[in-house]
């Protein structure tokens, strides 16, 4: 099944499109400087074996990364990896990630201030929220839990959500969306494409792939990224053929993941120690990035094969790809995927408000 990406939309509050945003952002001298030090650095990992990543400026800016647990449910392991032991389930997270920079011009927002962003937001706190498919679905992932919901979670940290600028999801599925009515201040990006799978959906290809036109606000708050295949602000980076530079200062990326789903992103963090990847559903297991497992399916109950990826080939192009990525011997990057349960048990003394 193939898409066609809408065209760019119009954000509403800011009176710009994302691609002139963005192109606004690239007249500087020293964000001129950040791009052409990414293509550069980028040619000569592809032809001298050096370092992917751009080095940091003098005057880098870093941002923070703090984990949160937005929920969990419990999956098949044969829906994700093959070979599968039968029976075999895992109850996981659904990840969801503040990442705070320091103070940017980008949004209509005051550089003064932190910026503060949200890359997917879990489950909805409560199953009522979901409509009946849904809620259908999440019966079927028993066991599982939805609340407190990460409003509640920015709440206890001493966050409110209405200071939430951005959210921007790797996907528009029912476990990363969250719940867009706990932020009334923040606008809300997706990859292109994702609107259009919000407003059109699939079809009733599998009980997972159900989708409410209206998830995120009408009131112009929401739009997409610009189309990777036609925009030019998208550029090369180590081994994927396109990247956004976010905010102008080689500090975030969105990179480009196609496979999952239509408009599916990852978001490259520039920390202070290390380069932190933000994978969505990108893979699910960690075994298919050391090779040890490949994508599983299984068959519908028409008899038809069934992906947990909606373009099988894309995914496992997008899986060869991090791999390749995680390998790189000059840059420290970590990779890590919303649905990870060995990573969260590792790493949950780092969730909000701490960071990682």
């Amino acid at each position: 099944m193939s898409f066609t990406a809408p065209l760019i939309i119009t954000d509403g509050n800011a009176g710009l499109t994302a691609v002139s945003i963005i192109r606004d952002r690239a007249n500087s001298k020293t964000e001129r400087q950040h791009c052409s030090v990414i293509r550069s650095q980028s040619a000569k990992m592809a032809n001298m074996g050096e370092p992917v990543l751009p080095s940091a400026a003098s005057d880098q800016k870093y941002v923070t990364v703090s984990p949160m647990a937005g929920g969990f449910i419990t999956l098949s392991d044969h829906h994700f990896v093959h070979p599968a032991e039968p029976g075999a389930k895992r109850t996981v997270p659904s990840l969801a990630f503040l990442i705070e920079h320091p103070g940017i011009k980008v949004f209509g927002h005051d550089p003064s201030k932190p910026f503060r962003m949200m890359f997917d937001r879990g489950l909805r706190k409560s199953k009522e929220r979901y409509p009946e498919k849904l809620q259908k679905h999440i019966d079927d992932r028993e066991p599982y839990e939805l609340s407190p919901g990460i409003a509640a979670q920015l709440k206890s940290g001493g966050l409110d959500p209405k200071e939430i600028d951005l959210v921007m999801l790797s996907h528009v599925h029912y476990d990363h969306h969250g719940d867009p009515e706990d932020f009334p201040n923040a606008k809300f990006k997706v990859g292109a494409g994702a609107l259009d799978v919000l407003k059109k959906g699939l079809g009733e290809i599998a009980p997972h792939q159900h989708f409410v036109p209206d998830t995120l606000p009408t009131d112009g708050r929401s739009s997409e990224l610009s189309d990777p295949a036609t925009s030019e602000e998208w550029k090369p980076l180590g081994p994927f053929p396109a990247a956004l530079d976010l905010f102008g200062d080689a500090s975030v990326f969105v990179i480009d993941t196609p496979g999952h789903l239509p408009g599916h992103i990852n978001l490259l963090c520039r920390t202070k120690d290390r380069w932190i990847m933000l994978c969505g559903d990108a893979f699910h297991d960690r075994r298919l990035l050391t090779g040890e497992k490949v994508i599983g399916t299984w068959q519908g109950p028409e008899g038809n094969r069934l992906c947990i990826h909606l373009n099988e080939p894309e995914a496992v192009e997008s899986i060869k790809r991090l791999r390749e990525f995680e390998q790189d011997p000059f840059d420290k990057v970590e990779l890590v995927a919303a649905h990870e349960e060995g990573w969260w048990e590792r790493n949950k003394h780092f969730a909000f408000p701490k960071t990682l």
